[in-house]
């Protein structure tokens, strides 16, 4: 899978250097908002609990919520971990790296610190001709906080994908421009140079299968919930009538 990511570093680098030439203080601050707004999926999950709380919004707001813990599992917990892909600050920048180690060391991740010092080493031998155009080109440009997780694909924008098309699949007023903001927030990703270009349009594909998933086990598991929460809310309205 690294001889693939490495296959498009030429495009990913491309993509930066197009970021860096549009970059303004303005822009940029609007990104951090977008960004950060997307930090642990709270904008997604909020705007789930909110949908199911109402009776008319309650299966999408279920299916949201589903797709983002399908999204947890699989993207976060499962394709992260296997496919270990350095982030684009790091990789080809060995003493970066190893003067971040502490911070490694305090989120319980040496392991991936060790990881990413052997994947960096390997790529730098294997690519010196992309590893001194990056070095000379790339320049993180510090708007957020270094990350010490892994770069694919990016979990900001397949959460929020897999809630946006959660949301087209019933209604496309509403998903229509829930879908424009997963896309910025994706953009945002690439723009704060915290992912790559083409972890961001893995994320979107992997955020709509994610989506798609919760559909389906919506279709078997929402008429229980809705029964459920439908008598819970009529025993509090009814001891709030009392």
């Amino acid at each position: 899978m690294d001889a693939l990511f490495n296959s498009f570093l030429g495009f990913d680098l491309s993509v930066f250097e197009w970021i860096q030439n549009i970059q303004s203080p303005f822009l940029s601050a609007i990104m951090v908002i977008i960004t950060t707004l997307g930090d642990e999926g709270i904008i997604f999950i909020a705007m789930g609990i909110v949908l199911l709380l109402t009776k008319k919004y309650r299966k999408i707001g279920f299916t949201v919520l589903i797709a983002l813990g399908v999204m947890l599992i699989i993207n976060n917990l499962v394709l992260k971990e296997i496919l270990e892909r350095v982030r684009p600050f790091y990789i080809f920048d060995l003493e970066g790296l190893l003067a971040d180690k502490q911070a490694f060391i305090d989120k319980g991740r040496l392991g991936k610190f060790d990881v990413m010092v052997e994947k960096i080493k390997l790529m730098t031998e294997q690519n010196p001709e992309m590893a001194a155009k990056w070095t000379s080109v790339y320049h993180y440009p510090g708007l957020v906080d270094k990350l010490t997780s892994f770069s694919f694909p990016s979990g900001h924008t397949s959460s929020a994908f897999a809630a946006a098309i959660a949301v087209l699949w019933y209604n496309r007023k509403i998903g229509i421009p829930v879908t424009v903001f997963a896309a910025i927030m994706g953009f945002s990703r690439i723009y704060v140079q915290v992912h790559y270009c083409t972890d961001v349009i893995g994320a979107a594909f992997v955020g709509i299968v994610y989506a798609l998933i919760a559909v389906l086990i919506a279709k078997f598991l929402f008429p229980i919930v809705d029964n459920l929460m439908t008598k819970i809310f009529s025993r509090f309205q009814k001891k709030k009538d009392a």
